[in-house]
């Protein structure tokens, strides 16, 4: 159950025993967080560890929502590491899996949500307690579509009808976005929300140039989103505006700046870009400043954080080590690029098989391992999340581990 009045609901029912046993578990678990166990340790020092009863007034403050974070800001210095390792969030220990490989911690960690009933929809506040509380933002990449079981195997995935810019616009989902509005704002710890990445590809129903829709459409939508969360005051989600690395079609419709949404909507923008190498009939091997060079170059016009938050490379067709190495050399001389995301993912049921994670070969978890090694690649939380955590009470990590699971 996600919603404060449904934990309100359970707690009365067990108001005569809470075991305080609760709250001294849930805050050792912060200890990945940059001073919050010790500080909530001190705070409750001297209170008994056996069961306490509480009234109905104690239970009522305890699942009071906790303070808001600020937006994620760049790091001061050097791009936060970020990872994408399904089924992460909702299998945790896929997480520590990566980082032990990588040989360093993420500061972020993105996954996928569509608004399909049929899917993962709904804003599940346990997963994202179980990532901030091992010192990392959640990046929630947040699509209008059903991409089924597998969004590889869809024929004709921008045909959607039902999730046409338009009717996000007019405030046929204005529920649903408010809904998690909401939670984000309850849960307070900063997330970084990734809505309706790629617009300016053609397979996505939220894409511009297909599905019924137009690129002032996308504005419109974006916009209209942003401000059901400011209405909420879900001040504590930072928005991350995400273009594919290419325009398709390359038309002057469809340029990158024809869906931009203006600054005050916008607190990062993005890109996500891949080398397919000779996994596919339709790709060849690219190195990654081919795919950069030309969106980074607009992307740093727009005077915000930029985050590369898709990327990754394949084996067939070069060395994916000496890639690896040649991109993260190149990032780190580009103080513009503020987070960097990797896709730990393999893919089927498309055209072939991508395997992009970095343990596809021993020299490539190598190559990783090195390249990612500098402490210009910042593995520690962002301020958002530490000066968060530092602020929050004993009755605030109640409140927190108080979440049940939904996925």
């Amino acid at each position: 159950m996600n919603t404060l009045a449904g934990m309100k609901r359970i707690a009365k029912i067990v108001a005569l025993t809470v075991a305080f046993a609760l709250l001294l578990g849930a805050v050792p678990g912060c200890a990945s967080i940059k001073g919050c166990a010790s500080s909530a340790r001190k705070s409750i020092a001297g209170e008994t560890t056996g069961t306490v009863v509480l009234d109905e007034d104690e239970i009522e403050r305890r699942l009071t929502p906790p303070p808001a974070a600020g937006k994620v800001e760049p790091p001061p210095k050097g791009a936060y590491l970020g990872v994408y390792v399904p089924p992460a969030p909702f299998t945790i220990r896929m997480i520590d899996q990566f980082e032990d490989r990588a040989g360093r911690s993420a500061s972020i960690v993105m996954w996928y949500q569509p608004w399909s009933k049929a899917n993962r929809w709904r804003f599940d506040s346990a997963a994202c307690v179980a990532v901030m509380r091992r010192g990392k933002v959640p990046m929630i990449t947040w699509e209008p579509w059903n991409p089924g079981t597998n969004s590889n195997k869809l024929r004709d995935p921008a045909n959607q009808p039902s999730f046409r810019l338009q009717r996000i616009s007019e405030g046929k989902f204005d529920a649903y976005i408010r809904s998690w509005a909401r939670q984000c704002r309850d849960l307070g710890g900063p997330i970084m929300l990734r809505p309706m990445h790629e617009m300016n590809g053609t397979w996505y129903p939220w894409s511009g140039t297909v599905n019924g829709n137009t690129p002032k459409e996308y504005v419109r939508a974006w916009r209209h989103m942003h401000r059901i969360f400011e209405q909420e005051g879900a001040t504590n989600v930072t928005w991350v505006w995400s273009i594919n690395h290419e325009s398709v079609p390359g038309t002057r419709e469809n340029r990158y700046a024809a869906y931009y949404p203006g600054d005050e909507y916008v607190d990062w923008t993005a890109i996500s870009g891949f080398n397919w190498g000779e996994s596919s009939p339709y790709s060849s091997w690219r190195s990654y400043w081919y795919w950069y060079e030309e969106p980074l170059t607009y992307l740093k016009k727009l005077d915000k954080p930029i985050c590369i938050a898709e990327f990754a490379c394949v084996e067939q067709g070069g060395d994916k080590a000496a890639w690896l190495a040649d991109a993260y050399k190149r990032i780190k001389k580009d103080s513009d690029i503020k987070a960097v995301i990797y896709f730990n993912s393999r893919e089927t049921g498309g055209i072939g098989t991508q395997d992009w994670r970095i343990e596809s070969s021993q020299r490539s978890v190598k190559a990783f391992r090195k390249a990612v090694a500098s402490d210009y690649f910042v593995s520690t939380p962002p301020a958002a999340l530490s000066d968060w955590a530092e602020s929050l009470s004993p009755q605030d990590w109640v409140y927190l581990t108080s979440f049940n699971p939904v996925y």
